[in-house]
């Protein structure tokens, strides 16, 4: 299945520029909630109930996920939303590499469920400071992060210049990680 994304979050016509100067990078709130589910709705072309599922199953850490917001109309241009996922659960792993599953499942994990930012907003380092954002917490909290990134999508590259590992791959998608805690970089690297 391919992803449809829409790539402007707000629609406006705010360029680059002007973009710059009005947002900023702030952790999601509970309050946020309501707004979170249709933007990443609009964002993935699914219903606001699809999108509650999702997040019924995968245990959002609603404080700790990163907003890009429009500090005078608090529109989101960009989401990171962090999961409390272990890849042995949210993914097919086991029934590819069940002592992969079994090694990671050792470990504290928080899943990169969506990140996505407003085209007008890429190349700019915004989504760099949006994932390092919270990076103190998640590394005092957790061992890894991991993502699942849909083999069709443009993003490979992309995680691998952040640090990210490809663990394993399906057909449909490509799993990363990168490892947070000293002891999880010890016994994985």
């Amino acid at each position: 299945m391919r992803i449809d994304l829409c790539n402007k979050l707000v629609d406006n016509n705010l360029v680059k520029k002007d973009l710059l100067e009005r947002v900023e990078i702030k952790n999601t709130t509970k309050d946020d909630f309501e707004q979170i589910l249709k933007t990443l709705a609009k964002a993935f072309d699914l219903t606001e109930q699809e999108v509650l599922f999702q997040f019924n199953t995968s245990k959002p850490l609603t404080e700790q996920c990163v907003k890009l917001v429009d500090r005078y109309t608090n529109e989101i241009y960009g989401l990171l939303i962090f999961c409390e996922y272990p890849i042995n659960v949210g993914s097919p792993i086991r029934m590819y590499s069940n002592e992969l599953s079994e090694m990671l499942g050792k470990y504290k994990q928080v899943n990169g469920h969506s990140f996505i930012i407003d085209e007008r907003l890429r190349g700019t380092s915004l989504d760099k400071k949006m994932l390092y954002h919270n990076i103190k917490f998640l590394s005092e909290n957790y061992d890894l992060i991991w993502i699942g990134v849909e083999s069709t999508l443009l993003t490979h590259n992309y995680w691998k210049r952040l640090g990210f590992t490809e663990v394993f791959r399906i057909p449909e998608a490509i799993f990363y990680l990168i490892p947070l805690s000293e002891k999880m970089i010890k016994d994985y690297l």
